[in-house]
């Protein structure tokens, strides 16, 4: 809801003097293949996956510009970076989202904005939404194991090393790192 996001961000802003970071960490996902997704379907999961994240980049843009300063934060996937099968409409939107957020950080830089835009890319994570995919495994203890051997390390990512590199990312040890995509996955991208 753009009204509401810029209601947010005008609210922050006038409570702390300012904007500086914004993470935009909000996604669904499906799994089901190109033929077993609907319009709808897919069309909700890029609402809320790349829909939202522009919302949320435009919202806060004019308020980190006023700051002096921003940093964007945008979560994709590795599922952004490569095909997974079943998973049609979410590699679709977190794809969008490594794309959005190159191009805003290089819009940002070329109109002289001290405002810098990456894109984390985790696999799969100790998540709410990562422990509703195992669910719907017939054996989620199977399915668990499955998921853990898609990374070289066989395991799945901890949340605490996310939000690891999302804190890097928001801190000053970034200042020169904009239109970056950074896998957090345990090597599965390097495959």
């Amino acid at each position: 809801d753009a009204q509401q996001l810029q209601a947010v961000v005008d609210n922050l802003v006038q409570q702390t003097g300012g904007l500086h970071v914004l993470v935009n960490a909000a996604g669904i996902a499906m799994f089901a293949g190109v033929e077993d997704t609907s319009l709808a379907q897919f069309r909700n999961i890029h609402a809320v996956n790349v829909e939202g994240v522009f919302l949320g980049c435009k919202a806060a843009i004019p308020a980190m510009r006023k700051s002096g300063s921003g940093s964007i934060i945008n979560l994709s996937s590795t599922a952004g970076l490569r095909g997974v099968g079943k998973l049609t409409a979410y590699c679709s939107a977190k794809g969008a989202v490594r794309m959005l957020t190159k191009s805003v950080a290089v819009e940002c830089a070329e109109n002289g904005d001290n405002i810098r835009c990456n894109s984390l890319h985790p696999s799969y994570t100790d998540t709410p939404m990562v422990q509703g995919l195992i669910g719907l495994g017939s054996d989620p203890v199977v399915m668990r194991k499955r998921l853990e051997k898609v990374s070289p390390m066989n395991r799945l990512g901890e949340p605490r090393e996310v939000s690891n590199a999302i804190l890097f990312l928001a801190s000053d040890q970034s200042s020169f790192i904009t239109g970056a995509e950074i896998p957090v996955d345990g090597g599965t991208t390097a495959r």
